[in-house]
């Protein structure tokens, strides 16, 4: 990869980072507060997905143990992002 598109790939997690503290300061009241912050800041403002996708991750996580906002912030990052890879 050349420095050019490493450094565009480093802007980006940034600016995703970013987001993701903006969601998180925001976000306090439950699911319901979550679903409100994330609806505007991830769909409406940047974009990153639809709101019928951001429904389906919110259902899915809904579902599986553990804390469904940070779940669902991660997913998201996955689908921009794709996986990570640990060197």
């Amino acid at each position: 990869m050349d420095i050019q598109a490493e450094s565009r790939s480093n802007i980006r997690w940034q600016i995703f980072l970013l987001d993701v503290l903006i969601c998180s300061l925001g976000a306090y009241g439950g699911p319901e507060a979550h679903y409100g912050v994330f609806t505007d800041q991830m769909v409406v403002k940047k974009k990153y997905l639809s709101e019928k996708e951001l429904i389906e991750l919110i259902a899915l996580t809904g579902i599986l143990p553990g804390p469904s906002s940070t779940q669902t912030i991660i997913a998201i990052g996955h689908k921009i992002g794709g996986p990570c890879s640990v060197s």
